[in-house]
């Protein structure tokens, strides 16, 4: 069955075969939609060679919030020569999951003595801001 809509356009724009400035559209533009179908895409991208793909990625896959992106994500986060930009938005998306896995990486990272400091500080707030909406909702 042909793939015919809007979001598979998009999906297939976050191919490596289209120009960057096209694929970075399509990519901001499914996190955005919130279109679960878009998440394997997206995971794709965050291994991508261009850092801007990556970066853009898992600032969508923040967007959409699944867990089926967590693995991803957490291989992002634990690569240390990884850009700081893209390592803490890959901890940025994974407190918005919300799921025991990515808080399970979040604190496995805190607790690595030669973690960056700024990278701890920042995953730090976001737990503590996380615990702060917990108890109030």
């Amino acid at each position: 069955m042909p793939r015919v809509g809007r979001i598979y356009q998009l999906i297939d724009d976050t191919g490596s075969g289209v120009k960057v400035e096209d694929r970075l559209f399509a990519i901001s533009s499914l996190g955005e939609s919130g279109d679960p179908r878009a998440v394997d895409a997206l995971i794709g991208c965050c291994s991508d060679a261009d850092p801007r793909v990556r970066h853009c990625a898992v600032d969508a896959l923040g967007k959409i919030r699944s867990g089926r992106a967590v693995p991803a994500l957490l291989k992002c986060l634990s690569a240390k020569k990884e850009l700081y930009e893209i390592r803490t938005g890959a901890a940025m998306a994974l407190a918005a999951t919300r799921s025991d896995i990515s808080l399970a990486g979040l604190k496995m990272t805190l607790s690595d003595p030669e973690e960056d400091p700024a990278l701890c500080s920042i995953i730090t707030q976001m737990l503590m801001e996380k615990d702060r909406g917990r108890e109030q909702g």
